[in-house]
């Protein structure tokens, strides 16, 4: 903001931006400025919630209503946690017998080696996911979107 309360010529363009109001010329010099300048990607993220959280604003529906019912229900609110540490707890089970079975069988040496590539290779990407996820949720305007 200017020192009289007026939007700053940025601040003009990421509200036109993030409301997809931008002429295709200057959205295209925009968006180049935007790989060059953190600051102005920030701004960006900072507009897209506060219109995400605008839209959230209006009355909850009837089923977002059942929806936060059901989801402090006492069953729902045990049950998830027991759930997910069930689901761990049986998935490393499972891995480990399998790594066992694989090691002990009489494949040849790289059938064992090219098996375990690929779980390792499905296991880095799903790291490499999840790591990518913690990363951007600061820019994701529908993190604090509740259902």
């Amino acid at each position: 903001m200017t020192e009289n309360g007026h939007p700053t010529r940025d601040e003009l363009l990421v509200m036109a931006y993030v409301d997809d109001e931008l002429a295709a010329e200057v959205r295209s010099d925009f968006q180049a400025r935007l790989a060059n300048e953190p600051e102005l990607v920030r701004q960006v993220a900072v507009y897209q919630k506060l219109e995400v959280l605008a839209r959230q604003m209006a009355p909850p529906e009837p089923r977002d209503h059942e929806w936060e019912r059901v989801r402090e229900e006492p069953l729902q609110r045990a049950g998830r946690p027991l759930g997910s540490f069930l689901l761990v707890a049986g998935a490393l089970g499972l891995a480990a017998w399998a790594a066992v079975l694989l090691l002990g069988s009489g494949l040849a040496l790289w059938a064992k080696i090219c098996v375990l590539a690929s779980v390792s290779g499905f296991l880095l990407l799903l790291a490499l996911r999840w790591h990518l996820r913690l990363r951007l949720a600061p820019y994701d305007p529908y993190e604090e979107v509740r259902r």
